[in-house]
């Protein structure tokens, strides 16, 4: 009887096992041709401010004629000829932009609007 309790028990945990695998497995799998991910970082330390703005193309085909603008203001722009896909692309804004809002546009006609995030400042942590 406790043969078949350890063996029961080894059969659930190969299959959790298996299911998470192949969920992250299946997660990773591009399923549209066109698809960016923008994340928009402040992390305001206290002397200066970090800011970042990370792209990735979670598409199947190649992005072209990237504009990345900051702030909605059009003397803050960026542009990229292309983006692979599965690359990742960090970027720095302008150190005149006010850190509020990105706004990024593809020749594919993708288009994302995000604000700047900051992250949660724990006690004891690195710049908190």
């Amino acid at each position: 009887m406790k043969v078949k309790k350890l063996e029961a028990l080894l059969i659930c945990i190969v299959v959790v096992v298996t299911i998470v695998v192949l969920y992250n497995v299946f997660i990773s799998i591009p399923f549209k041709n066109y698809s960016l991910e923008v994340d928009a970082l402040r992390d305001p330390e206290s002397l200066f401010v970090n800011a970042r703005v990370v792209l990735k193309n979670t598409g199947k085909m190649p992005l072209n004629d990237i504009l990345i603008m900051y702030d909605n203001n059009r003397d803050l722009t960026e542009n990229l000829k292309l983006i692979n896909p599965g690359q990742t692309v960090i970027l720095s804004p302008p150190q005149s932009a006010s850190l509020n809002t990105v706004k990024v546009v593809t020749a594919e006609g993708i288009s994302i609007d995000k604000q700047f995030r900051s992250p949660v400042k724990m006690p004891g942590m690195i710049g908190s």
